[in-house]
């Protein structure tokens, strides 16, 4: 009886500390997350990350750090992203430049952003905007275009580099309006925009959110916004699409991604804080001052969207004649 008493008191505290330990181990988060902008300091995926994290970290109640892997369209941080360690640690403020565009231009892309990545939010949307300076002779679309036709090569065109939606859409238009121009590739879109201020390049095609402060300080001037719909805080900019160039319109999107096989008890976490905090009134608001369109989805509609963009890309660079070099 006593033996048996014994061997109760020992098997149940044995049951209660496997159990111990097993919620401990899945307590998250516990420490600090890395939340990688592919971007360099004041590129979109940055300003986007920034935009939130401080929302995150307070929803978490652990400290959300904006860590800056640029590079290659923003492949480098991708890729840095999906080989972390599969914690839920390591998270990234994903940009469809190294999601969608870059896998269809770049051959040395391998990774698959569907299946290499946990797909955890959807957040917006930005839309490119071709922007000359202030003194430039340009004063509509029309007018650089006319030029450019009469004067083969002798535009100077800045891009955030190979790869992003503004290389994308300034190739995608030269096929279009039967245009040479000479692309001038930068390191990113904040590069891109202070050769155009420093006029090292006559026309930059760039995130909304970077050109605005600059057009919004008399700086810059935007000639034409690459989307299918006006934007409320440029109405009197046209679109790509009305002006005829429907397929030049690619608009840079985000989202929140970690690599593939990231724990359920993590991505249960993360999933509904990242949909609060996306959707929070203030939140919403603040993008909005950044240049972004906030429209949350969730992982599986997220996925559907993902795929949509890919194929979508695949076709413009097919019918534009962009072969991936």
């Amino acid at each position: 009886m006593k033996r048996s008493y014994f061997c109760w008191l020992v098997s149940g505290w044995m049951v209660l500390t496997l159990c111990g330990v097993t919620l401990a181990a899945e307590k998250y988060p516990t420490r600090a997350i890395e939340f990688v902008a592919p971007t360099n300091p004041g590129g979109s995926s940055d300003i986007v990350a920034r935009v939130y994290s401080d929302d995150l970290s307070k929803a978490l109640k652990v400290p959300v750090n904006v860590v800056n892997r640029a590079g290659g369209a923003g492949s480098s941080g991708t890729i840095y992203v999906i080989n972390a360690k599969k914690d839920g640690y390591t998270l990234l403020a994903g940009v469809s430049s190294s999601l969608v565009i870059v896998p269809n231009v770049n051959k040395a892309i391998t990774y698959d952003p569907i299946n290499d990545l946990t797909l955890l939010g959807h957040l917006g949307s930005i839309p490119s905007m071709f922007a000359v300076g202030s003194e430039s002779p340009f004063k509509t679309f029309g007018d650089l275009i006319d030029y450019a036709r009469q004067n083969p090569g002798k535009i100077r065109n800045g891009v955030g580099g190979i790869g992003t939606e503004s290389q994308f859409n300034m190739e995608v238009l030269c096929v279009r309006a039967n245009l040479n121009l000479t692309t001038v590739p930068f390191q990113g879109g904040r590069e891109s925009m202070t050769a155009l201020l420093g006029g090292h390049v006559d026309v930059a095609c760039n995130s909304l959110s970077v050109l605005a402060p600059q057009i919004k300080a008399g700086k810059l001037r935007g000639l034409a916004i690459s989307s299918k719909a006006r934007h409320p805080d440029y109405p009197n900019i046209p679109t790509t699409t009305e002006l005829g160039y429907p397929e030049a319109s690619f608009e840079i999107w985000f989202g929140l991604f970690g690599p593939a096989g990231i724990p359920q008890h993590a991505a249960e976490v993360l999933i509904p804080v990242a949909e609060k905090v996306f959707k929070s009134p203030e939140v919403i608001e603040r993008s909005k001052k950044a240049g972004l369109t906030p429209h949350y989805m969730g992982p599986e509609e997220m996925k559907k969207y993902l795929e949509a963009s890919i194929q979508a890309a695949k076709k413009v660079a097919k019918d534009a004649g962009i072969k991936a070099k």
